[in-house]
């Protein structure tokens, strides 16, 4: 199964991680950690980098992790988020006018950044926005480190999108209705605000753990107060800027659990601070354990608060796209597209030639097995047609007059009905029977006259019935019993009417002792030929 790689990319530290699998299936192999911290000679920022591009390269070959493909994650200290309201609804609406209304919301060059937007949620008639911008020339450097060290990323994201992508794909987002992660790092603590598993508010407070440590046993002695006192008011401005969020975030009620996740979780006293800014325990977040992995126990420890990220870059790699966002675009656009494709396109290339193989071997299976049919059927009709010829040669040709298939079976049957025709001829016969006509037929146009007259006729019993088609006179006699003479009268009216009747012949009607009519045998003739078209046009 191929391997992958994700960066997660801060400003003090580039994690990666080598992962296998699809889907949401996936497998961790291995992690690494670059101090991006470099120590130059002099203030030349190339320097620094080409300091940092060394680093990177010499970890990916001490790990062998590789380096193609890949994804980026953009650490949220460096970007800047804003929300705001549409007044539409609109998903095409939302991408047309969404950079220009940005344009008001970031105090920076619009043509600067690299802008992407979510929309949070709607309303009946308005969209909550959240916008997400990075500076082209930060990212532009941080790509030309990276490409210093051979890689690429397919994508690039900001960490807090890419966190999402983690906490949806283990269903941590979905564990509660109303839930907070606090994500603390190095640079800045992200605060994601998630409702009923979709993602309510992003806030990245520029507050980091950098120079904290997560024990005090890792201070010298006589640190430990400075330590001490730095840490506190790490904790009392989260705490500070947790509850001014949670102030000025409307519609946000119910909590039901926090979670604390990043190396800065493990700070004494991080918990704590966390829940009573939030008034809910927070708990600690350990997405490692939410997948399969091949870290050792030490690792697993040291990693697991920090993987988040680069587990949701895990999961967008392969092809989970919640947020359809990506910072690759403008001047910083992924250039080497086709090598993304080139795999799957050889894949699929296979596939197709296959297919299309296969295919023609079961074309050829099935003219071959036509072939075999038209050749006993052939051979079945040759023998039958040379014994009506008694002529094997005559007989022979015949059938080699015509090509082998369709026309040759047509080229004998034609010879036979020739033959047919020949012997019918010398006998003074005709091969053609005239069809009969249908007495049954008869009946069931007097049955459908009756029937469609039913209401004004009243009560009709028959007494005996007999049809005739084959007469030189065809007809239908009947007799029978009605509600009076003159519905005996309208009876006889409705078949005088009808072009099947040509002539009738009234029978005597006479009074029964229940009041009705009794009426003795009528005769009606047929005309046949509107019999006929009559049965054409019922068959049709």
């Amino acid at each position: 199964m191929a391997t992958q790689t994700a960066i997660d990319y801060s400003s003090t530290c580039l994690r990666l991680m080598e992962f296998e699998g699809a889907g949401k299936r996936l497998r961790v192999l291995g992690v690494e950690e670059v101090d991006l911290r470099v120590q130059t000679t002099g203030e030349d920022d190339l320097e620094a980098d080409d300091l940092r591009a060394d680093a990177i390269a010499t970890a990916m070959k001490e790990c062998g992790f590789t380096s193609d493909p890949c994804g980026m994650a953009y650490d949220a200290s460096s970007a800047l988020f804003r929300e705001f309201d549409l007044p539409f609804t609109n998903d095409d609406q939302v991408n047309k006018v969404v950079r220009f209304e940005a344009e008001s919301h970031i105090p920076l060059d619009i043509d600067d950044v690299i802008m992407q937007h979510l929309v949070l949620r709607k309303s009946r008639d308005r969209s909550r926005i959240l916008v997400a911008a990075v500076k082209k020339e930060d990212l532009l450097d941080r790509l030309d480190i990276l490409d210093g060290a051979n890689l690429d990323p397919m994508f690039v994201d900001v960490d807090s999108f890419a966190l999402l992508h983690a906490l949806t794909a283990t269903g941590v987002a979905a564990e509660h209705a109303v839930s907070v992660v606090v994500h603390a790092q190095d640079a800045s603590t992200n605060l994601m605000f998630l409702v009923d598993g979709q993602l309510y508010s992003v806030r990245s407070l520029r507050l980091g753990t950098h120079g904290l440590h997560a024990s005090s046993d890792a201070a010298l002695a006589e640190d430990q107060e400075v330590e001490a006192a730095r840490t506190h008011d790490y904790l009392s401005r989260l705490k500070r800027e947790i509850r001014r969020t949670l102030t000025t975030l409307s519609g946000f009620e119910g909590l039901e659990a926090v979670h604390a996740s990043g190396s800065g979780s493990r700070i004494p006293g991080f918990l704590g601070a966390v829940s009573e800014a939030f008034g809910v325990d927070a708990q600690p977040l350990d997405l490692l354990s939410y997948v399969d992995h091949k870290l050792s126990e030490e690792d697993a420890e040291r990693y697991g608060p920090d993987i988040g990220v680069a587990l949701g870059l895990a999961y967008k790699l392969n092809g989970l796209n919640i947020t359809e966002t990506d910072f690759r675009r403008d001047e910083c656009a992924y250039t080497r597209k086709f090598d993304q494709v080139k795999s799957p396109l050889i894949v699929m290339s296979f596939m197709l030639f296959l297919v299309v193989a296969l295919g023609c071997i079961d074309a050829i299976s099935r003219v071959r097995k036509v072939e075999d049919e038209y050749s006993h059927l052939l051979s079945s009709a040759q023998l039958n047609l040379e014994e009506l010829m008694e002529d094997n040669d005559a007989a022979r040709a015949v059938w080699e007059r015509a090509e082998f298939g369709p026309a040759r079976v047509t080229a004998v049957t034609l010879a036979v009905d020739q033959l047919k025709e020949d012997v019918a001829r010398q006998l003074g016969r005709s091969a053609y029977i005239p069809e009969q006509h249908s007495a049954l037929h008869a009946w069931i146009e007097l049955s459908k006259l009756v029937k469609a007259n039913e209401k004004g006729l009243g009560r009709l019993d028959l007494k005996s019935l007999d049809i005739s088609v084959s007469s030189r006179n065809p007809y239908i006699s009947f007799s029978g019993i009605m509600e009076s003479a003159s519905k005996y009268s309208d009876l006889l009216e409705m078949l005088a009417d009808d072009p099947l009747y040509t002539e009738i012949d009234e029978g005597a009607a006479s009074p029964t002792p229940n009041g009705m009519t009794s009426f003795g045998e009528t005769t009606v003739t047929l005309d046949l030929d509107v019999l006929e078209a009559r049965k054409e046009a019922s068959s049709t």
